[in-house]
């Protein structure tokens, strides 16, 4: 194996190392599911056993061989990445297939990342699409630059991205995909499959990486991860490895503790403390607020539950049990479906650029009266995250 840190799912890899034993490889695959379950360091790890000149007896890349080296560095000259990128300001006719120096240097550092960390998840600032341009590069090298010997693979990250906002990448892509050179394999990464246009997912084997339970987390963390991890990261991480990373990384798990206490309230003091705080946390990383409001609505999800029922066991955050029942009788008469509804009506909202301040502060209005049991007034909501 190229990484020593990834969980191996032996079914999926079973089907991937057979297909290769017997030399029936399709000519593309869609890996689908969320982030951190491991669908990018299979695909990655599959390459490096296609060209690996010493394949072990289980079927593994050696890991040491010349192609296995660069295969580990992620500069196989036989492994194409596709990225979501940004739109190159300076467009000519002469360089606009061409990735501007600085996304190469940024590139270049999440490749040397995830070349350690097969969990790292790669994201360039301002990058929302694959540009038709780097499919038609793509499809220039795969049949001017083929090599005979070697399998070409071409792994296409947030592949979805392909038909945003219009579908021209996709359908760039189709032909190529349904009729590629001799010993090239497509495989295309997916966190929503469903948004790939029908006829790349009718070209495409599918196989699926569900999330991991709790305990191969934990197992996870006792091989490779020297810090002390409290359980609330584990739930938090929801069975996704880089969430997990994340969570330490940025101490989620505290912030977001923070957070729900000034959340469930019927104080108007806190929701200035609450404003305070998202802010900062927008401020130093404007990704990371949509992560808080992702954790507060799986929160309202197990209270909705909970309030139906205070025995069940299907609640997602399990270590917030306590305090989940201290807030339902706290708040008897709460409409928790709405709450969770103002969630989402305001994370569409802020990804939209309306105004960030007037918009949580409308949600912890709304909040606060669903608390109470009380109608929500969504048109005074809708006025202010207008003004």
């Amino acid at each position: 194996m190229i990484f020593e840190n990834l969980i191996i799912n032996d079914s999926i890899w079973g089907n991937l190392s057979s297909s290769f034993k017997k030399n029936k490889i399709p000519n593309a695959f869609i890996f689908s599911g969320d982030d951190g379950t491991g669908k990018e360091g299979h695909a990655i790890e599959f390459s490096a056993l296609l060209n690996c000149k010493r394949v072990e007896n289980n079927l593994f890349a050696c890991g040491d061989c010349r192609s296995c080296m660069k295969s580990k560095k992620l500069k196989h000259e036989e492994i194409h990445f596709i990225h979501p990128s940004p739109t190159p300001k300076n467009k000519t006719k002469m360089s606009h297939s061409i990735l501007d120096p600085k996304t190469i240097e940024e590139l270049n550092k999440n490749y040397d990342v995830k070349s350690k960390n097969p969990y790292h998840k790669i994201n360039l600032d301002g990058s929302n699409t694959i540009p038709i341009d780097l499919i038609r590069n793509l499809k220039k090298k795969l049949y001017y630059s083929k090599s005979d010997e070697n399998w070409t693979v071409v792994i296409i990250f947030n592949s979805e991205k392909l038909c945003i906002p219009k579908a021209e990448s996709a359908n760039s892509l189709l032909k190529i995909l349904e009729e590629p050179p001799e010993r090239t394999l497509f495989i295309l990464l997916t966190s929503n499959s469903n948004l790939l246009l029908p006829t790349i997912q009718s070209r495409c084997q599918k196989i699926f990486f569900k999330n991991f339970d709790n305990t191969e987390l934990i197992k996870y963390v006792n091989e490779n991860i020297t810090v002390d991890v409290n359980p609330e990261s584990i739930d938090l991480a929801s069975g996704s490895v880089s969430r997990l990373l994340d969570d330490l990384n940025n101490n989620r798990s505290s912030k977001f503790l923070e957070l729900l206490d000034l959340f469930y309230t019927n104080d108007l003091k806190d929701i200035e403390k609450f404003l305070s705080k998202a802010n900062k946390i927008k401020t130093k990383n404007k990704n990371e607020l949509p992560i808080y409001l992702n954790f507060l609505k799986v929160s309202s999800k197990d209270l909705l539950i909970l309030s139906l029922n205070n025995e069940n066991q299907s609640v997602d955050y399990k270590f917030l049990k306590e305090k989940y029942l201290s807030i339902i009788n706290l708040f008897p008469n709460s409409n928790w479906e709405k709450v969770i509804e103002l969630i989402d009506e305001s994370s569409i909202n802020i990804s939209r650029n309306i105004n960030f301040s007037l918009e949580i502060y409308s949600l912890l209005i709304n909040v606060q009266s669903c608390l109470l049991g009380n109608s929500v007034n969504r048109l005074n909501a809708k006025i202010m995250t207008q003004i």
